[in-house]
């Protein structure tokens, strides 16, 4: 083969690559469009279900299967475009021009196992940061083999931020229930007995249940699974999480038992630590063995990580405050490992910062604005907000 042929063959070569991207660019504002629809019926299923209007709850799931359905083609039509044969088309150059002889092209090694076909086929989301990328792909891995997550770590770490990303990306309907909200986990669990002069007494079933039985295989999120006291939560959920698979409902008039879909996942968050009213200082074993995907402790992120995504969270903050925001956040966190101060400054709180700079505010009164209200002046004891001021205003050295 001459080198002409070569470079003409190098040319349709990357005209195609170029063609094969804006296909794949596409497809991914589809997905995204379909995503957004999915989640807009997913929010008007759940208002039609709170005031019992049934039908337009089935016609809203019938919307999201469709959605889903559509999700689903346009992720397979993606893989394929990212298959090994597109992977393989390789511009053989040698020392910065087309060689004119033909070689052997050599055979790419195939990581084929589940995470290996994970990590060819899926990014790492930018909206959320990991410190170890494989924390990302062993999660899939573990929705993929619906072996439930259990993630602990501190509050605005972006436990249920997480939660909800890879719901996204798994295309699964995603329900979440919070229990640091209520005093009564059996009534979100199980449902309420109801009363109106036309019924009598009437058993209604809980959000919760509907979720479980959800023929998509719903993600359902099990949010702050610690602020449980009543110790009700863990009574009623361990069949559930456990190879029995089912929820009893002792209410009802018929003492029903629902049984779990196939594809239910599960992914419970969990806030452990000395700074955290009503919280358990741990979970029982028995509640960790329902979790056989894996304890994940997630922290916050280093300091670099943390800028990064914050200025992917609010992109008009700017470099230079994002660096002084998570800066902060660090010295607070430093003082809080060494115990001279109670609560540690959360990723959630760096978001709200930079809000405030993005609206207008000084970088200083935003800290303040923030994060003091959580340092308040006990018992005449101002220690922590000295502290914490005296950080703030180093902010402005």
């Amino acid at each position: 083969m001459g080198f002409l042929s070569v470079e003409k063959e190098a040319e349709a070569l990357l005209s195609k690559k170029t063609w094969k991207l804006q296909q794949i660019d596409d497809i991914d504002r589809s997905m995204e469009n379909a995503k957004k629809s999915i989640e807009a019926y997913r929010d008007a299923s759940k208002a039609a279900y709170d005031r019992d209007d049934y039908v337009a709850v089935r016609a809203y799931d019938d919307s999201i299967s469709e959605k889903k359905k559509e999700y689903r083609e346009l992720l397979e039509e993606k893989r394929m475009l990212k298959s090994e044969e597109y992977k393989e088309e390789v511009i053989r150059e040698v020392d910065g021009e087309m060689s004119p002889t033909t070689e052997k092209e050599i055979e790419p090694i195939i990581d084929d196992s589940v995470i290996g076909k994970l990590k060819s086929s899926v990014d790492i989301p930018e909206e959320f940061k990991f410190a170890d990328s494989m924390t990302f792909y062993t999660m899939l891995r573990n929705i993929y083999r619906n072996k439930y997550i259990l993630v602990t770590g501190p509050s605005g770490c972006g436990k249920s931020s997480l939660g909800k990303i890879l719901a996204d990306i798994t295309a699964k309907p995603f329900h979440q229930f919070n229990f640091g909200d209520t005093m009564n986990p059996a009534a979100k669990l199980l449902g309420d007995t109801k009363y109106n002069q036309e019924d009598g007494t009437w058993f209604k079933p809980s959000r919760f249940v509907s979720a479980l039985q959800d023929s998509d295989g719903a993600f359902i999120m099990l949010d702050e699974v610690t602020r449980d006291r009543t110790g009700d939560l863990g009574n009623i959920l361990m069949p559930v999480l456990d190879g029995q698979r089912y929820l009893a409902l002792d209410e009802s008039d018929e003492a029903d038992v629902v049984s779990l879909d196939k594809n239910v996942f599960f992914f419970a968050t969990a806030n452990i630590g000395r700074e955290y009213l009503g919280a358990a200082n741990d979970l029982d074993r028995a509640w960790k063995d329902r979790f056989t995907g894996g304890i994940y402790e997630l922290d916050y992120l280093p300091q670099n990580k943390e800028q990064e995504l914050v200025m992917t969270r609010v992109p008009m903050v700017g470099e230079e405050n994002a660096r002084r925001i998570t800066e902060f956040a660090k010295k607070i966190r430093d003082l809080y490992k060494a115990e001279e101060l109670n609560v540690a400054v959360s990723t959630r709180m760096c978001l709200a910062v930079s809000e405030l700079v993005v609206d207008g505010m000084n970088l200083l009164d935003a800290l303040k604005h923030t994060v003091l209200p959580f340092y308040p002046i006990t018992a005449g004891d101002d220690t922590d907000r000295v502290k914490v001021i005296q950080a703030i205003q180093s902010m402005g050295e």
